[in-house]
Parts: structure tokens; C-alpha cells; sequence
């Protein structure tokens, strides 16, 4: 029903493309309110298949998603979505396509993944799902990092689950003990401003050098209640890894600058800021390179070197 009427308000618009457009607008802002999200969740939609009222939230999803996909390639998370019969996934939309254009990468390779934030472990049995499907002989290993112990129920071959706070400096040493270097680490924990900061500063060096860190609902730093955020405030997410921004460049600061060279300047080879999710892709610069050859042949190169 709810379908129909919103095809009665839009059939009149000439223009396909915006015809489309207001429509899906529509749909969201209709499902948003039918399932009375809470503050800071807009655009989210939550599927327990569990739940026999979830049945038109599944036709709105797919209502969405196949008209504006056509490449089954690129739908594989969003069908799992979708389709979920196991564990509940809560996940806003617009994540889909940074997972698929950042995860993608790593599929049909042998990879080591970290999940902070297991809750029902929908999302982690989806990332075994996505990094396996149709690829057999693929070895995906999944690591869970939660606080409660319930989730430990979720371990299964290729699943393995850690009970402890994000925030803990010495569990994160232990952590770094038990599993091997990962290609990717997703952040989707208690989303306070101390546990995004001290998982970025405990897990980064154990992330390989072409993987990924990722952290998502970072809209918290914005709310000053709870999460401790705040606009502007420096003790901030968001304002910590906006300083890594001028780490990226600072091979080519000037010396006033006092701008110094750290291990992002040597290994980030980028930081990208979505609404609500930052990324930072690794990769050893041309920095450590230079210093390779520099040792090998016996010459100062001067790359970047600081002249003024």
C-alpha cells in the first residue's frame, strides 16, 4: 500500500531520473518514520528476520536497491541485506557502496578482518558471506571484538570472538598477541570519543601495509552527551583524524612548521571523510622508498628535503 501511494504522488514527473529520485527520498523518509527511528539514525534501517513486521521493510529495500543497481556484482552485501535469515544486521544504507567500493579489493584474497562492535552478528557472518562467496579455497578469518559475552555464541569455523573493551590499552596488547597482522578493521563499536581514539592508536601498526581501517558511525562526535563529542571540540574524533591530514603531507612542510614526519606520513596513503564513516588506506610511501635506494646506492636523494 504504502508503495502504491507514493507511485500516485511521482507518476507525473517527466524527468525519470528525479521521478526516481523524489521517490526513493520518499520511500526512505516513509520507512524512517513507520519504524520511528530514534535521533542520529536517519536513512538506517534495520532488518530482523526474525520479525514478522520486517516483511514490507524487505520490499522497501529492495524496491530501492534493484532500481538503482543493475550489476550483479556490485549488489552481493546488498542482497545479503536484504535477504538475511540468520543473524539481525543494522546498518544504514549509504554504507553499502563505501563497502563495495573500498571492500571489494580484497575479495579473492586470503585476508584476516577485525569487527569492533559484534552485537548479533549479522554484520559478521555477512563478511564471511562476502569475502567467501563463490570463491572456494579462499581462507577469510574473521575476528569479533565485543563487551558482551553473548557473542561469543556466534564463533564458528572462520569466527573467532574476543570479549573486552576497545577502550582497554592492555587488552588491545593482548589482543595484538593472538591474531596476525589484518588487511581490514572495522570499527563499529560503542562509538565514544576514547574508544575511537585509542582503537585508531592500539590497531593501526597492525594493520598490513595495503590494508584498511575503517570507522564507522563516526556522527558521534557531534554529540557532546553520551559520546563525549562536540562541534570543534579537540578532543574530538573527528578533530584527532583531521590532524592526520597534515601528517599525510608533511614531507613537504617547511621546517617553521614544526610539522613532524610519523608513522602516517610513512604509511597513509590516504584518509577519506564520508558522512558518518572514516577511511584510511595504507600503503608505504615513496618517503621509505627513497631511503631503500638511498642505502642500496650510496646517494642523499633530497626527496623533501626541507629548505626553508
Amino acid at each position: 500500500m504504502l508503495l502504491k501511494n507514493i507511485n500516485k504522488l511521482v507518476w507525473w514527473i517527466p524527468i525519470k531520473k528525479l521521478r526516481d529520485d523524489i521517490r526513493n527520498k520518499l520511500i526512505i523518509k516513509q520507512a524512517n518514520k513507520k519504524m520511528d527511528l530514534k535521533y542520529g539514525e536517519k536513512e538506517t534501517i534495520v532488518i530482523d528476520p526474525n520479525n514478522d513486521n520486517d516483511i514490507e521493510k524487505i520490499e522497501l529495500v529492495k524496491d530501492i536497491i534493484y532500481k538503482k543497481r543493475h550489476n550483479k556484482t556490485t549488489k552481493i552485501l546488498h542482497d545479503y541485506f536484504i535477504n538475511n535469515k540468520d543473524n539481525a544486521i543494522r546498518k544504514p544504507f549509504s554504507y553499502f557502496d563505501l563497502y563495495e567500493r573500498y571492500f571489494k579489493k580484497y575479495r579473492g584474497r586470503d585476508i584476516n578482518l577485525l569487527e569492533i562492535g559484534v552485537q548479533n552478528g549479522g554484520s559478521t557472518k555477512m563478511w564471511k558471506h562476502y569475502f567467501t562467496h563463490m570463491l572456494p579455497g579462499i581462507k577469510v578469518q574473521i575476528y569479533g571484538i565485543d563487551i558482551d559475552e553473548k557473542c561469543k555464541s556466534i564463533e564458528e569455523e572462520g569466527i573467532k570472538i574476543f570479549i573486552g573493551s576497545q577502550s582497554d590499552r592492555n587488552f588491545w596488547k593482548k589482543i595484538k598477541n593472538e591474531i596476525p597482522k589484518l588487511d581490514i578493521v572495522i570499527d563499529d563499536g560503542g562509538h565514544s570519543m576514547e574508544q575511537q581514539i585509542v582503537t585508531l592508536e592500539e590497531i593501526y601498526d597492525h594493520i598490513k601495509d595495503d590494508g584498511l581501517y575503517w570507522c564507522e558511525d563516526v556522527g558521534t562526535s557531534y554529540w557532546p552527551e553520551t559520546y563525549g563529542g562536540g562541534y570543534k571540540k579537540k578532543t574530538s574524533y573527528i578533530e584527532y583524524t583531521k590532524n592526520i591530514i597534515d601528517y599525510l603531507n608533511a614531507n613537504s612542510a617547511i621546517k617553521k612548521d614544526s610539522l613532524e614526519i610519523n608513522k602516517y606520513t610513512n604509511t597513509a596513503y590516504s584518509i577519506c571523510f564520508h558522512e558518518n564513516v572514516v577511511v584510511i588506506e595504507k600503503k608505504i610511501r615513496p618517503k621509505i622508498y627513497q631511503k631503500y635506494l638511498e642505502a642500496l646506492i650510496g646517494i642523499n636523494l633530497n626527496y623533501g628535503k626541507r629548505i626553508y
